[in-house]
């Protein structure tokens, strides 16, 4: 008996990166499977095999590939008579990120498409990212359907009218940004990222957003016994370190260094809530939360709680800024250009 063929897609978890790859681009040029498999002249079955992995394209196969993603995407997201080739035009960058996915070295060291900024001259808007930022800078609307409201918001908004751009919200935890920065769930985040050289590798940091600005590093403890202006003065052995994990203060914990104990929470409200416990036991350990000034000394004022400074990075002072995938130069630039606007009449 004849085995049947296989007609439904592969789970996501067990796909080749190449496919995975491939069916993003797919995504974008509104394309089904069939159609791609008869545009490049390749069967069913050999698709199957790429997905799971039990063999790859040659070469030759991935540079058709490219040619025929790269006409389809020029369809897509051509500006007529200004941009006919928007993706043909830096094919380089697609044909690389083929070839690697396949297992090949990348043939053309150029730019990489700036994908999400294709897409958003397409669509006329722009999906970007947000959290909690305390006091002020972001906040969850109240009601669902409902924009979020804070210093942040409002400046992304404004960049996107400037742009001629509608701007859409996502939620996202501290701890989800870099990977929806990198499979491009959001084209950015708002205007309130800091920028410690450890975040270079996982974001393409905008200009400075002079506006909202200069903030220093400190920290937050509950009232101690000791006098001491800096953490460092502190007995380590007591010291245990409390961040968010991807916040800010998650490269303050790694600039102090592993003197320290070191408590990892997802979000601020699992940060504060364990803080707080200690005031009602007795304990010899002295939690500390590593932040920027502003959510600092704002929760040392509302639980009498005290500020330190820390030593390490006492003379060092961050402007906020947007965030987007590290390829997104199109991208960049253009917010840059309207940042000087908005930093020039703020």
């Amino acid at each position: 008996m004849a085995r049947p063929k296989r007609t439904r897609s592969e789970d996501t978890g067990s796909q080749s990166k190449f496919v995975q790859v491939v069916e993003g681009y797919l995504a974008k040029a509104n394309w089904t499977k069939q159609q791609f498999m008869a545009e490049i002249q390749v069967g069913e079955a050999q698709f199957y095999r790429w997905a799971r992995g039990e063999n790859v394209p040659s070469k030759a196969i991935v540079n058709r590939i490219a040619v025929f993603l790269g006409r389809r995407l020029d369809e897509v997201y051509q500006n007529l008579p200004h941009n006919p080739f928007p993706v043909s035009d830096t094919i380089d960058g697609l044909l690389n990120e083929l070839l690697e996915a396949a297992g090949y070295s990348a043939s053309i060291r150029g730019k990489v498409v700036d994908s999400s900024w294709q897409e958003i001259a397409h669509n006329r808007s722009w999906k970007l990212g947000y959290t909690l930022v305390y006091p002020n800078w972001a906040e969850p609307p109240e009601r669902y359907g409902e924009k979020p409201i804070g210093i942040a918001i409002d400046c992304a908004e404004r960049v996107g009218d400037l742009l001629g751009i509608d701007t859409e919200w996502q939620y996202l935890t501290w701890q989800e940004m870099p990977l929806a920065i990198a499979e491009r769930k959001v084209h950015g985040i708002a205007p309130f990222m800091l920028a410690a050289p450890g975040r270079f590798f996982d974001y393409r940091l905008s200009d400075p957003w002079y506006s909202g600005g200069k903030l220093k590093l400190t920290a937050v403890t509950l009232p101690i016994e000791i006098d001491a202006d800096f953490l460092e003065d502190l007995p380590h052995k007591r010291v245990r370190l409390v961040y968010i994990e991807n916040e800010i203060g998650d490269w303050v914990v790694s600039m102090l260094g592993n003197y320290y104990e070191r408590e990892a929470f997802a979000d601020k409200a699992k940060a504060f809530s364990y803080m707080k416990a200690f005031e009602s036991k007795e304990s010899d350990v002295i939690p500390i939360l590593c932040s920027d000034h502003v959510l600092c000394k704002s929760v040392a004022d509302e639980n009498n709680w005290q500020v330190l400074n820390i030593r390490c990075v006492k003379d060092l002072e961050l402007y906020p800024a947007f965030a987007f995938h590290p390829n997104e130069e199109q991208l960049t630039a253009s917010v840059n250009a309207v940042l000087k606007l908005v930093n020039q009449v703020s």
